[in-house]
């Protein structure tokens, strides 16, 4: 930006090119979104069925690609937005700088979102295992009685009114 900016370019013309690549991304991402809701809403409604008789309803409908649509284009502008409104500082000082990274104002909120990362990651690691590790324990749990030739039934109520 500061490149593009010592070169000429307008900074209307810059956050243009911002909100464009931000909201293309955010529509990418949300055509994925829907793509992998698409191949998945079989499984979870199968798994949603042993629990309700009411997975009839559940599909992709005009409602759920709108919300996606709206979703994606407000995060577009919003995430667009927010790097063409901020201040970058000095100009001399950014191409001074070169490649070499962030400006050192901004070397500490690197470094305090490389460990936030990395203590959600810890927690995400810490609560999976612990998850597998008690899905192994229950596994071995006696039931407290002979599971050995017993007959299983479903059995899914109806509460209408006759």
């Amino acid at each position: 930006m500061a490149v593009r900016t010592a070169l000429g370019a307008k900074r209307s013309r810059l956050i243009r090119q911002l909100l464009t690549e931000s909201i293309l991304m955010s529509l990418v991402g949300g055509g994925l979104g829907l793509l992998i809701a698409s191949r998945g809403l079989p499984m979870l409604v199968t798994f949603a069925a042993r629990f309700t008789n009411k997975t009839s309803g559940i599909e992709l409908d005009l409602s759920v690609l709108l919300f996606t649509l709206g979703i994606s284009v407000i995060t577009g502008i919003v995430f667009g937005l927010l790097p063409a409104l901020s201040r970058r500082g000095d100009l001399t000082s950014a191409l001074k700088e070169g490649g070499r990274g962030s400006s050192a104002g901004h070397k500490w909120v690197r470094n305090i979102l490389v460990v936030a990362q990395v203590c959600v990651s810890f927690v995400l690691l810490i609560g999976a295992g612990l998850m597998i590790r008690s899905l192994v324990k229950l596994q071995e749990v006696n039931p407290g009685f002979n599971p050995e030739k017993v007959l299983v039934m479903r059995v899914t109520p109806s509460f209408h009114k006759i």
